[in-house]
């Protein structure tokens, strides 16, 4: 079973993704520190995690997203998705260690919009994470909305339930 977070800015540009991959999210070997990258790559770890989403920059009115509760069976940080709208010229870059934080970027071009982004994951992956999302458009395709923040926290809650 593939599990695929996905985060949409305006007109859904893939920003970033987690999607197949194996294994488990661990602390390193000296306890309790920041994972290791290549343990970060892994992912989010198995189970069912509720993810809340927070958007600023947005046009006055737009609605609040509620919290979304998934079941992730494998998981890993793959490059930003890229061409997800109809039309999308993008470039990526793939996920790259900074500190304690899994770092990537992509920049989209779709009608004539140009949409630079910056993903930054932070956690455990164990038991929490947060994604923030910086996208810069321009032209902005609505009044106030040139830069948006797209914020993610997901939190484990246990294992998935039995299907």
């Amino acid at each position: 079973m593939r599990t695929m977070i996905l985060i949409s800015g305006a007109l859904a540009l893939g920003l970033a993704a987690c999607g197949q991959g194996g294994g488990e999210a661990k602390t390193d070997a000296a306890g309790g520190g920041a994972p290791s990258a290549a343990e970060m790559l892994n992912g989010p770890k198995p189970g069912l995690w509720r993810v809340t989403t927070e958007m600023s920059g947005m046009p006055a009115g737009a609605p609040a997203m509620a919290p979304v509760e998934t079941c992730i069976q494998t998981a890993s940080f793959e490059a930003p998705a890229g061409n997800q709208a109809p039309g999308a010229d993008c470039t990526n870059q793939p996920f790259t260690r900074d500190g304690d934080a899994m770092v990537s970027s992509s920049s989209c071009t779709v009608q004539g919009i140009k949409a630079d982004s910056t993903i930054r994951v932070t956690g455990d992956f164990n038991s929490r994470y947060v994604m923030t999302v910086n996208t810069k458009m321009d032209p902005a395709p609505a009044p106030n909305m040139g830069e948006t923040t797209v914020t993610m926290t997901g939190e484990r809650l246990g294992d998935c339930p039995a299907a």
